[in-house]
């Protein structure tokens, strides 16, 4: 499975982790994530793009 690793911006606290994971878990393409207040591990057919537009819509800052 390809894996995409992202870091992230904006995260303050456990919630904000957890936001992060639930909406990208709810993607199709994605299998697994792992999510800390840094950065990001997802692996599943997601690509970059649409894995930081997901971070984005939830207000936080993502890049590769």
């Amino acid at each position: 499975m390809p894996t995409v690793e992202l870091k992230l911006m904006g995260l303050t606290c456990n919630g904000c982790v957890n936001k992060v994971t639930e909406a990208l878990m709810s993607q199709e393409s994605v299998d697994q994530v792992d999510v800390s207040q840094e950065a990001a591990t997802i692996t599943g057919s997601i690509s970059p793009d649409e894995a930081i537009e997901v971070i984005e819509n939830l207000g936080f800052e993502a890049e590769e």
